[in-house]
């Protein structure tokens, strides 16, 4: 069984920042997930949330009053903002990253970088072109066939991450795009926070064996140890913790 790092660490560094993922290449996790978002000059930078209020704070420790947009602010003016100081004060004055920090650290490493969806397919060329200038293993996060069709046409051997939209049907287009050994089908425990995903996303012995069929399963954003534990009964080829 593989193993991903959420946020590249969530729990012991300051999530999307470079001390995750160093922690991470450290660990040596077989994955690391992220989440690229174009700032309002088209730099890829890596944050969870539309705003940077939850994880970040002044350069002085204090928090962000106003909600500060990703895609409405420059990256110039991300870089006033300290990333690190609300987990602690040894983090004082990490910066939110960009993509090509991490793929640069990432290079020669046995890992690959997992970009979630954050940027819509009609804008993901700035993504594709941060990840062409790079010797690093990645693969693409998508819920359709138009965005894994669009990612083919600049990397035709693409690794990609799929969810959401586990029918059957929708199933069977993406295995007729992707190799087998370049996908892997996302599911998630039947918890509160994925209320909005529908049932045959979440996991059941029926929903996980219905899958099996088509891919190799991970079950994703496992957050506690009693998570874990149901988690691991299901024997998933990846785990996202």
């Amino acid at each position: 069984m593989l193993y991903r790092s959420h946020r590249g660490g969530v729990y012991y560094t300051p999530e999307n920042t470079m001390p995750a993922f160093l922690y991470a290449l450290e660990a040596g996790y077989d994955y690391i997930e992220t989440d690229p978002q174009l700032t309002l000059d088209g730099v890829v930078v890596l944050m969870h949330d539309g705003t940077i209020n939850r994880t970040c704070r002044n350069s002085d420790g204090s928090k962000i009053e106003k909600p500060v947009e990703v895609s409405k602010t420059t990256y110039a003016e991300l870089m006033q903002y300290d990333a690190g100081i609300a987990m602690g004060e040894k983090f004082r004055g990490t910066k939110i990253p960009r993509l090509d920090e991490l793929l640069a650290a990432a290079e020669g490493h046995d890992v690959i970088i997992a970009l979630d969806k954050k940027i819509p397919t009609d804008k993901i060329d700035a993504l594709l072109d941060v990840v062409e200038k790079h010797d690093t293993k990645v693969c693409f996060s998508a819920s359709d066939t138009v965005r894994i069709q669009k990612i083919q046409e600049r990397f035709p051997d693409a690794r990609f991450d799929y969810d959401v939209n586990l029918e059957d049907e929708a199933l069977a287009q993406v295995c007729n795009l992707v190799k087998p050994k370049n996908l892997i089908v996302w599911m998630y425990l039947d918890k509160p926070n994925f209320s909005w995903l529908a049932q045959k996303a979440k996991v059941s012995p029926e929903n996980y064996a219905r899958v099996k069929k088509y891919a190799r399963v991970g079950i994703a954003n496992v957050n506690t140890p009693i998570d874990v534990k149901e988690a691991l009964e299901y024997a998933p080829d990846i785990l996202e913790i």
